[in-house]
């Protein structure tokens, strides 16, 4: 575990900025959108617990988002539909008849690297949530021992 940083006034290089911590409150979930109908069960499981995340909660997630975010699930239920049939056939007969990769490799190909795209702009990965600055396992340790700590002050004082 790294140390503790310096307090601003102490540290040598004041123009650092220094990185907060998103702190997942257990207030109230935000509600979950509709997944679009289309989209095989495990992407709807997937959605579900997105929603369910720190990730989607007030003051993380925009209404703007959305757009893209249905984006990179629909990418995912079409990417699971792609690797089955690649799966059935990997080989299949060219032009000429000479045995030649399936093209549902090409399709599984692009729509990895657009999930994977999306999934960096969305913090999913915790690469990505560490450049956003998201670090929730630090948040809600760091929110459960300020709640200890400020139980014990009230103890104390009473």
């Amino acid at each position: 575990m790294a140390p503790p940083r310096k307090p601003p006034e102490r540290r040598q290089r004041t123009n650092t900025p220094d990185i907060g911590v998103v702190v997942a409150l257990p207030a109230s979930s935000p509600a979950v959108p509709a997944p679009d109908p289309t989209w095989r069960s495990e992407v709807v499981e997937a959605w579900n617990d997105f929603w369910c995340s720190p990730l989607a909660g007030p003051g993380v997630m925009k209404a703007t988002d959305a757009p893209a975010l249905r984006r990179l699930f629909a990418y995912r239920s079409r990417l699971l539909v792609a690797l089955e049939a690649m799966d059935a056939e990997p080989i299949v007969l060219g032009s000429t008849g000479q045995p030649t990769m399936s093209p549902w490799a090409a399709e599984v190909h692009r729509l990895e690297a657009a999930i994977a795209k999306l999934e960096q702009q969305f913090g999913l990965t915790p690469m990505a949530r560490l450049k956003l600055g998201v670090t929730y396992e630090e948040g809600v340790s760091l929110a459960h021992r300020n709640a200890q700590l400020l139980e014990a002050f009230r103890t104390a004082q009473s």
